[in-house]
């Protein structure tokens, strides 16, 4: 009796699988044209998908490292049209409005100094004596905008970061205290950048330094 009811159960499970495994092999007898067709599709899709993983942050930060060398470029240039400020007013500046016109505008006066010895009579010793001095005589004048930028810069887009679509780099300026001595510093930063967790950043107005962060 025990065997009748195995052998009842065991048919019972085979039944549905033989017409499972049916309905399998008439699936692929209607329609294998169409498997032919779809399965190397999805093999290709998956394998787009696995390259594009593999080469998007590839291409992502080749596209950073050509786009921070710009920035980085343009960053420098405002260090040397801050320094030149400074040289000539004993401060940096944060406003643009005031910098682009100064190198615009401005000019280096140019020197010449000469160590020379002069006569002159000493009214301790009454005798004639000689004493080193410096002899500075004026050359001339040289525009700021040429001595610091090659013929043609466009100055008027110091202000602008490149890629940036029309933003501008954040410029900041003022003074900290270094060991008891006032320091002027400045700092000019790109506000959006490419890469959030690695901005720009040229001078300080923490420390007195003026190198950018890559440097």
């Amino acid at each position: 009796m025990n065997i009748i009811i195995i052998v009842l159960i065991l048919l019972a499970l085979l039944v549905p699988m033989v017409l499972f495994i049916k309905k399998i092999v008439s699936f692929h007898e209607n329609y294998k044209k169409l498997i032919k067709i779809v399965f190397p599709l999805i093999i290709l899709s998956f394998g787009i998908g696995l390259i594009s993983i593999i080469l998007n942050p590839i291409k992502k930060e080749k596209e950073k490292n050509y786009r921070y060398e710009f920035i980085k470029s343009k960053m420098i240039d405002i260090r040397s049209a801050e320094l030149a400020f400074k040289e000539k007013n004993n401060q940096f500046t944060d406003d643009f409005n005031v910098l682009i016109p100064f190198v615009k505008m401005d000019s280096f006066v140019i020197v010449q100094k000469t160590d020379t010895l002069i006569e002159y009579f000493n009214e301790v010793y009454r005798e004639y004596q000689f004493k080193d001095t410096m002899l500075v005589d004026t050359l001339g004048k040289v525009s700021i905008l040429d001595s610091l930028f090659q013929n043609g810069y466009p100055i008027d887009s110091l202000r602008y970061v490149p890629f940036g679509e029309g933003a501008e780099f954040k410029l900041s300026a003022g003074t900290i205290n270094k060991s008891k001595i006032i320091v002027p510093v400045f700092e000019a930063r790109d506000p959006n950048p490419y890469d959030k967790t690695d901005p720009l950043i040229i001078g300080s107005m923490t420390e007195a330094h003026l190198n950018g962060n890559w440097q």
